[in-house]
């Protein structure tokens, strides 16, 4: 299915690079993300982890109300998990980074405000490998002699499969060179190998661009 997307996406952008007038930018902000995990029917709560993402992208205009916005982009996911309280018999805190590289392809509508601005809502697939992470754990227990003992682990090696695909919602509101954005990326593909066992990524962003050819 992945491969039958990217073969529908990448002719209509070659179509376009010939066609159209191309601007292209750069972007950088913040990243709330979490694992949706799954064990058979039942799930885990996790809480957001705060990250970065930076990249580049361009706008490919198809007509005046439709576009094109593939980016190139280091975003940063992971999730954090937390049980107990420092100090107490029992204290998990779990601190969960991996670092993708990714590639929207958007495809978006302009509602055009005025000559200078314009909002643009789109969504399309989204591609990404992974490159490094890291994964930090602090657990405290108390054994049956009532003594308190603390671990602490920390692996770099976070990942089962590298390879995501999901789906990206994008909103911006752009005025002359400068934008805001929000991109909600929705992981499709399971990051484990264990069949019963499902994690997919989940994230939101938010971005400021600024063009560095174009209107």
């Amino acid at each position: 299915m992945y491969k039958k997307i990217t073969l529908l996406f990448f002719p209509t952008i070659i179509c376009s690079l010939a066609f159209s007038q191309i601007t292209y930018g750069i972007k950088a902000g913040v990243t709330e993300s979490f694992l949706q995990d799954k064990i058979g029917s039942s799930g885990q709560n996790y809480n957001f982890r705060t990250g970065y993402q930076v990249g580049v992208f361009t706008e490919v205009p198809l007509d005046r109300y439709i576009s094109l916005r593939p980016s190139l982009q280091l975003t940063q996911k992971g999730f954090k998990k937390i049980e107990g309280a420092p100090g107490t018999a029992f204290y998990w805190n779990r601190n969960f980074s991996s670092d993708y590289l990714e590639l929207p392809l958007d495809v978006v509508y302009n509602f055009h405000l005025n000559k200078n601005a314009k909002i643009q809502i789109g969504t399309g697939p989204v591609f990404g490998i992974g490159l490094f992470g890291k994964n930090k754990t602090i657990i405290t227990g108390t054994d049956s002699a009532g003594q308190s003992h603390t671990e602490y682990w920390e692996w770099n090696d976070v990942f089962e499969k590298r390879f995501d695909f999901g789906l990206d919602f994008l909103i911006s509101f752009k005025c002359n060179r400068a934008s805001i954005s929000a991109n909600y990326n929705h992981g499709l593909f399971n990051l484990l190998t264990d069949g019963d066992h499902t994690a997919k990524n989940r994230s939101l962003a938010l971005t400021l661009g600024y063009l560095l050819k174009g209107k």
